[in-house]
């Protein structure tokens, strides 16, 4: 073990001293473009913070990049800056990194077991290493409380506005293909990577325990976890009886943007058998849906629908009309041609100084579909829910369309920002970032709440509930059902 744990460190050691660095020069080249897009660009830019506080961001950002650093350095001060925005889609997306600045996300650094934070407590799910089975509380790391852990990393982290519910459920750790807390502590704690000791309990037991363990590339963790306990990836959604009256339909994305998975056909044929089996409730449960196209969660709405609705998510506003041309050559995505060059015939001014095309405004219309489903609704919301998933949580409330059980979602009643996005490079270091281009009109975001959608009825997660194996969210639902009857 001593000697496959110094491999490891000489291995890490090789990956951190081989990072390029770069000058004051370079960095400041690219502050000015990363500065420039955002403020020319991002319409939601002044929804959270007066012009005075985000020029005092953009500064403080300046002043970090006012000397020669690593990669590492850089990437951080970045998603500093990107997330004191307190807007969930704008960040240095990990999902969009190539070359140098992906190759930071596949060390051998990462925790061999997934977890669930629960009140500043880290709780095992699932676990690559016997030595950290599931069911113990992790105290401390490296000789790091979890709450001081936590804390420095959730000024990092994207959401919307107030919302750290969600900024807390980005560094649970279950298996997506980048996890906010993979990324950050090697990055912010590289003392002893990459090995963890760790001091646990058992939360059956109280047993005190310590152990020393190797890290693991994310995928090789998430492979070993998924063949070990034979899980299997997060099917687009599901639909099953859990008795002769209740259904349960799981939505686990509404990202569908190579349009694989048939949304349509699924909801007609899930209503289709709700309705001859005569169910009388349906659970929709989106509690793992961070989002995608609303259009895929419309289209169920429209089986809900009794008569016609206007959904207005009033995500219409830019910044621009057109774009300063010197940034052009950053824009990554060739797809966003119409978000480029544009007819200012076409949009109008707003007292804001925001635009809005003439056409925009009005919200969209939900006519009923034919196939209607009878019966009570349910939806299973957490603080997952942002984007799209946000959008189709709102919507329902608003609609009085099914009863909300569950936590606060993610996203924002002032609105989110995104729909349509440019994917920027920056000249030197090459880190992308996303930079979103619709958002709310500025006095109707001020008119609004600072928060996510809450439930009609709210459940929060305990570890005892967490020890005993039980879903709080799904016992409330059979509870309300009970008390129907």
């Amino acid at each position: 073990m001593r000697t496959s744990l110094l491999i490891l460190c000489l291995l890490l050691t090789h990956v951190l001293s081989a990072q390029k660095r770069f000058t004051t020069q370079q960095l400041q080249a690219d502050f000015a473009v990363l500065k420039n897009a955002y403020k020319t660009l991002h319409p939601g830019l002044y929804k959270y913070a007066d012009s005075t506080t985000i020029d005092r961001y953009f500064a403080q950002c300046q002043t970090s990049l006012n000397h020669d650093q690593s990669l590492t350095d850089a990437y951080l001060t970045v998603m500093k800056l990107t997330a004191s925005f307190k807007c969930g889609h704008s960040y240095p997306n990990f999902y969009n990194q190539e070359g140098d600045v992906k190759a930071l996300f596949e060390q051998q650094n990462c925790l061999p077991f997934w977890f669930q934070l629960i009140d500043n407590r880290m709780l095992v799910t699932k676990s690559a290493d016997a030595a950290v089975p599931v069911g113990v509380e992790i105290l401390t790391i490296n000789g790091l409380p979890i709450k001081t852990i936590i804390d420095t990393m959730l000024p990092l982290v994207r959401a919307d506005g107030a919302n750290d519910g969600k900024r807390r459920n980005l560094l649970n750790v279950e298996g997506k293909s980048h996890e906010y807390f993979d990324v950050l502590f090697p990055m912010l704690f590289p003392k002893g990577m990459p090995a963890f000791t760790v001091n646990m309990e058992d939360l059956r037991t109280k047993k005190l325990t310590t152990a020393t363990i190797n890290g693991l590339r994310h995928t090789d963790r998430d492979t070993r976890i998924r063949q070990r306990y034979a899980i299997a990836k997060d099917t687009t959604a599901t639909f099953a009886w859990l008795n002769d009256n209740t259904a349960l339909m799981q939505i686990n994305t509404f990202a569908n943007w190579d349009r694989s998975f048939k949304f349509g056909k699924f909801y007609d044929a899930a209503v289709t058998e709700f309705t001859q089996k005569k169910g009388q409730n349906l659970i929709i449960d989106i509690r793992k849906n961070e989002g995608g196209d609303l259009w895929e969660g419309k289209q169920l709405i429209r089986h809900l629908l009794t008569k016609p609705i206007v959904i207005n998510e009033q995500q219409d506003c830019w910044a621009y009309v057109s774009i300063d041309s010197s940034l052009s050559q950053y824009i990554d995505n060739q797809w966003a041609y119409q978000w480029r060059y544009r007819n200012a015939n076409d949009f109008v001014q707003l007292p804001s100084g925001q635009y809005r095309g003439k056409k925009d405004g009005n919200g969209q219309r939900l006519d009923p579909s034919n196939n209607h489903l009878t019966g009570t609704v349910y939806l299973l919301t957490s603080a997952t829910n942002s984007s799209a998933a946000w959008q189709f949580a709102s919507a329902l409330r608003e609609h009085k369309l099914a009863t909300l059980v569950g936590q606060e979602t993610g996203g924002n009643q002032k609105g989110i920002t995104a729909n349509a996005l440019f994917f920027m490079v920056l000249p030197n270091t090459k880190i992308e970032v996303d930079v979103p281009l619709m958002g709310m009109d500025y006095a109707e975001a001020a008119k609004r709440p600072d928060a996510g959608i809450q439930p009609d009825v709210y459940v929060k997660p305990s570890v005892q509930a967490f020890v005993q194996g039980t879903d709080q969210e799904l016992d409330a639902v059979r509870k309300l059902i009970a008390r129907k009857k």
